[in-house]
């Protein structure tokens, strides 16, 4: 089922039009061209429940698992974080709403019971309609009980279970309150020959997430379509910026104008300086006259989350030394995502690319000696310092391992399709780098996109999104 309600074309043919830096909330995107509201279909979390249940009866009879909603945050005294649903709790059950428990029971033929809030007429008029018993039977649940009173049932439930699989990745009160309920105070239950387990179910939901279904995909594009408008937008309003707050705003505007209620993670907006600064959140110093902005920030829509950093300079054209160290990040990037294809070890493209970047950096005289002892030494590391790839989907580091327990590989993880990870190898020469030339120093560039496995090697999902120099620099020279 495609969730994608208009075309990228049509997406970048909105940005064209004109842009007002006074109001960087974005181009003239409606809510009916853009993602609000975009949610995969009930049988994706149907299907995925399906499933864990499979995996479930492979344990014995007895076997139950109970999946915990992510708890409110508070913020402050009187007030708590927007609320964004559990990874893995959205991914089994679709709902969005907080103090919700799920069980799954491998044994009977009404399998899933939905615990959820009780409809409240006042906590409604503040905060919005629950979903309440009528509503999580509408979502899928074959049987749908409300808190408070659920409680006790809950407790019955998991208390006569031979095995409880336990899917909770944040809320630690649940977690021991669940250790009460299996192994309660002063019970023999240690002793008998049918002694009650609890099982983290964490890493199974992970492992059925590594593989993004069609849905995924066509979801993962989305956000992927959206943060491209967010970076043209960012592109544009950096050109007259004087502080980085603007062109994060140029960027958060924009995507949520066009639907993405969160972003997958914090902006991180720097320029100058502070592009080496690899989780750089503040996005409030001003920009220098002839600067590099780095801009690492990516749109969630319907809760998949995209991961795309562009970096450019504010003047409209790269100065000689940061198209070098530019091309010469371009290069490794290019390099590692011609090996993201099935067959190939996942880390492979980390070796090759730190070969590249570390060889680079000798030619440009930034590191000194011999090619391969410099690059055996891990001297390159002091302008590389992070890994280049991780998985990506629910969450901006999604989940699954990446080392097998077993293989012919080293057990390193070999890639498959449906596998959708980053490429972002970067290289950050600090401005108080005082034993490197001064021509060099405050440079950082990353560059990142976003990569699907496919049958036939990959699909680079944020090429729409300049990469190469020349059309860096004729987007921005468009845009002035």
């Amino acid at each position: 089922m495609s969730t994608r309600l208009f075309s990228l074309s049509a997406l970048l043919c909105v940005l064209i039009a004109p842009f007002c830096l006074n109001s960087v909330a974005a181009p003239a995107v409606t809510a009916k061209q853009g993602f609000h509201a975009a949610r995969l279909p009930a049988s994706f979390f149907a299907g995925n429940r399906a499933r864990l249940l499979a995996e479930l009866k492979k344990m014995g009879p007895g076997t139950i698992a109970v999946i915990k909603s992510m708890p409110e945050q508070n913020r402050n005294g009187d007030s708590t974080h927007m609320y964004r649903q559990d990874s893995d709790f959205y991914y089994l059950t679709g709902v969005e709403e907080a103090e919700a428990v799920a069980v799954l029971d491998a044994d009977s033929n009404q399998a899933y019971t939905l615990y959820v809030r009780k409809r409240d007429q006042r906590r409604e008029a503040y905060d919005g309609v629950r979903l309440g018993v009528e509503g999580a039977l509408q979502l899928g649940a074959n049987k749908a009980e409300a808190f408070p009173a659920a409680e006790e049932s809950l407790k019955n439930v998991v208390s006569k279970a031979q095995r409880v699989v336990l899917v909770s990745n944040f809320d630690e009160d649940f977690r021991r309150k669940m250790l009460d309920w299996i192994y309660p105070f002063g019970s023999d239950n240690n002793h008998s020959s049918h002694k009650r387990i609890l099982i983290d179910g964490r890493h199974l939901v992970a492992e059925m997430r590594v593989i993004k279904q069609a849905a995924e995909i066509d979801m993962l594009q989305s956000a992927v379509d959206v943060t491209v408008a967010g970076h043209l937008a960012a592109m544009k309003a950096s050109l007259t910026a004087i502080n980085e707050g603007e062109v994060a705003a140029g960027f958060q505007g924009t995507v949520r104008s066009m639907g993405a209620r969160f972003t997958g993670y914090d902006t991180i907006a720097g320029a100058g300086r502070n592009s080496c600064v690899l989780h750089y959140l503040t996005n409030d110093h001003d920009i220098e006259a002839g600067s590099l902005m780095l801009l690492d920030a990516g749109a969630e829509v319907g809760y998949y989350t995209a991961d795309v950093t562009r970096t450019w300079p504010v003047s409209g054209q790269f100065s000689k030394e940061q198209k070098a160290i530019y091309e010469l990040v371009l290069k490794a990037q290019n390099a590692a995502i011609d090996l993201v294809k099935p067959g190939r070890v996942h880390h492979e493209g980390f070796d090759t690319a730190m070969r590249i970047l570390s060889d680079g950096l000798v030619d440009l005289g930034l590191l000194q000696g011999d090619k391969d002892s410099v690059y055996k030494s891990g001297a390159y590391s002091r302008f590389t310092m992070h890994g280049i790839s991780h998985w990506i989907g629910l969450d901006v580091h999604d989940t699954g391992d990446y080392q097998m327990e077993t293989g012919k590989r080293g057990g390193r993880r070999v890639l498959v399709p449906g596998m959708a990870l980053t490429v972002e190898p970067g290289i950050y020469i600090p401005k108080d780098a005082n034993d490197v030339d001064v021509k060099w120093r405050g440079i950082g560039v990353r560059i990142e996109d976003v990569i699907l496995v496919t049958p036939e090697g990959n699909r680079n999902v944020s090429d729409k999104l300049p990469r190469t120099v020349k059309d860096v620099e004729a987007v921005l020279k468009k845009r002035n």
